[in-house]
């Protein structure tokens, strides 16, 4: 065990009712957040957690957001979602500081484990045709549940139209952040390609008819590598921490992004179509069983095609914004930038937005 991770998760289980502490293991793939199964004995009982250190720079309101919205999904729905364990003091989360120097800390908080396998990442996922219904039934129920939920505190992070407005001053700002890799020489090559793709998306969806569809609370982050997955079902959905109030519509576009955009050499970057169709008809036909809220609208079905592309343009912010604020592998992030790249270039295809309306139709 590590000395100094030791320690830490010793200080944290003291504010808990939770035993003492046998085991734990590292998550090592995230990208955000630092986080830990743990094993704990109380009782003789072994019992198995997992635990959470925020990002720094997290908002204790948006720690408000996303447990508000947990407890009321483990309240209010049949999802598969983790409760979240309460201090001695009764809160769902810890702050802790470091030493007597440290001014800002660290928000903490411990979640049941759930069942199932961490079967894929968010990076060139393969999901069977059953693991996709399950997932869009999944999210359709999300959506159902969470629609009129008044949260407590708010995320941050701007909604996605406002955002798409930053992520083109960003890129303007990309050459006079040069680190002369391998990353930079692509970006600046690609820099006139992304702009104008985004610019015209960022027209499209600002359309008076398009600003006028669902907003409700939306996960943000439904991905694969956000699902546990067993028996080709899915038994297990978490990572609310980047859930906030948006359209909809974009919750539906970023998810099929990340289950449907290519990863494969021969095609990085192309949408799988046959997949992509039966996510959005299992979405739109289990939604017609659920109360809350209704299936896609013929308003929403039209932009699909254009909000999926702010999918692609939303994780290429957080690809950019990783790259120029940490010290990361150039060859790693290089592979995520041309991901998105090669997908805004299908994008500029009116032939695949055509088959995109199609399906959509």
């Amino acid at each position: 065990m590590n000395n100094q991770a030791n320690i830490e998760l010793l200080n944290i289980l003291q504010h808990y009712d939770l035993g003492q502490l046998s085991n734990y293991e590292k998550d090592v793939r995230g990208f955000v957040n630092t986080s830990f199964t743990i094993e704990t004995i109380k009782d003789g009982k072994t019992k198995k957690s997992f635990l959470r250190r925020y990002k720094q720079e997290i908002k204790e309101e948006e720690l408000q957001f996303e447990h508000s919205l947990i407890n009321h999904l483990v309240d209010h729905s049949d999802l598969p979602v983790a409760c979240i364990y309460k201090t001695h003091t009764g809160k769902s989360y810890l702050h802790l500081f470091q030493d007597e120097t440290d001014q800002q800390g660290f928000f903490y908080a411990i979640f049941d484990f759930l069942p199932g396998n961490d079967k894929y990442t968010w990076v060139d996922p393969r999901c069977t045709d059953r693991e996709v219904v399950s997932a869009a039934k999944t999210l359709a129920q999300f959506h159902a549940a969470a629609c009129n939920l008044q949260p407590q505190g708010k995320r941050v992070e701007p909604k996605i139209l406002e955002l798409l407005s930053k992520i083109d001053v960003l890129l303007s700002e990309c050459p006079q952040k040069d680190k002369h890799t391998i990353f930079d020489k692509c970006l600046i090559e690609n820099l006139p390609l992304l702009r104008a793709s985004l610019q015209k998306n960022l027209a499209i969806l600002s359309q008076p008819e398009a600003l006028q569809i669902i907003q409700c609370i939306i996960h943000c982050d439904f991905h694969p590598g956000n699902l546990k997955i067993e028996n080709e079902e899915v038994t297990g959905l978490f990572d609310f921490d980047w859930s906030k109030v948006d359209f909809r519509l974009f919750d539906v576009a970023l998810a099929m992004w990340y289950f449907f955009a290519s990863w494969k050499p021969e095609n990085d970057g192309a949408i799988n179509l046959a997949p992509l169709a039966l996510f959005f008809n299992t979405y739109q036909e289990y939604l017609k069983t659920l109360k809350g809220i209704g299936p896609l609208s013929d308003i929403e079905r039209y932009y699909l095609p254009w909000m999926i592309h702010a999918g692609n343009l939303y994780v290429l912010n957080w690809t950019l914004l990783d790259f120029y604020s940490k010290d990361v592998d150039p060859e790693e992030y290089l592979v995520f930038l041309r991901h998105s790249v090669n997908c805004t270039q299908w994008f500029e295809k009116s032939k695949h937005m055509g088959q995109l309306a199609e399906i959509f139709s």
